[in-house]
C-alpha cells in the first residue's frame, strides 16, 4: 500500500494531548482542514494546540456544494464547547462572484452562495468571512461593507471583503 505523506501528517493520527493547550488571554488559532466531516476541523484545531479556527464550509475552488448533517453540526459544536474553541470563523468559497457578467457563472456564483449561508446558519459560526463579489474594470472603485449578522444564539460578524 502507498504511503500518503498527507495521511501520514494528519494531526488526527496521532494521540490526543493528555491535558489541554493552556489558555492565554490571546486566541491563537489555524486554518484547519474538514477532511473527513466537518467536526474533525476542532479536534485537529485543539490537538495542534489552537483556541480558535477557521475552516472553509466546502472546498474552496470547486463548485461541488458540500452537505453538512445535524450530527456532524451538533459534534462540532459539542467539540468547541469542550475545548473552549472560539471564535469560529468559516471563510466561504473562492470562486463565488456576485458581479459576475457570464450568466453561468452568475448563476453558479448564486447558488453557491447559498450553500455557503445555509451551511453558515447550520455551524453558527462567530465570524463568517467571504468574498462575494470580484470587481473588475471600471466597477472596481466600488466598495463592500461590513454588516453584523444577527442571531438569538450569539453574535455573529459577516466580513465583506473588497477584491481588486
Amino acid at each position: 500500500m502507498p504511503r500518503s505523506l498527507a495521511r501520514e501528517q494528519d494531526i488526527l493520527h496521532r494521540r490526543a494531548p493528555k491535558r489541554p493547550p493552556r489558555l492565554t488571554s490571546r486566541r491563537i488559532g489555524i486554518h484547519t482542514s474538514s477532511a473527513g466531516g466537518v467536526q474533525n476541523a476542532a479536534e485537529r484545531a485543539y490537538r495542534l494546540g489552537c483556541n480558535t479556527f477557521q475552516i472553509f464550509s466546502s472546498s474552496p475552488r470547486q463548485w461541488a456544494p458540500y452537505e453538512l448533517g445535524e450530527l456532524q453540526c451538533a459534534q462540532m459544536n459539542r467539540l468547541r464547547e469542550k475545548y473552549n474553541l472560539k471564535p469560529l470563523v468559516i471563510h466561504t468559497n473562492y470562486l463565488v462572484n456576485l458581479a459576475s457578467s457570464n450568466e453561468l457563472f452568475l448563476h453558479k456564483s448564486m447558488e453557491g452562495f447559498r450553500g455557503e449561508i445555509e451551511r453558515a446558519l447550520s455551524l453558527l459560526p462567530n465570524i463568517w468571512s467571504c468574498i462575494p463579489v470580484h470587481f473588475v474594470g471600471p466597477t472596481a472603485s466600488r466598495g463592500c461593507c461590513v454588516r453584523p449578522l444577527q442571531s438569538p444564539r450569539q453574535p455573529k460578524v459577516l466580513i465583506l471583503r473588497k477584491v481588486v
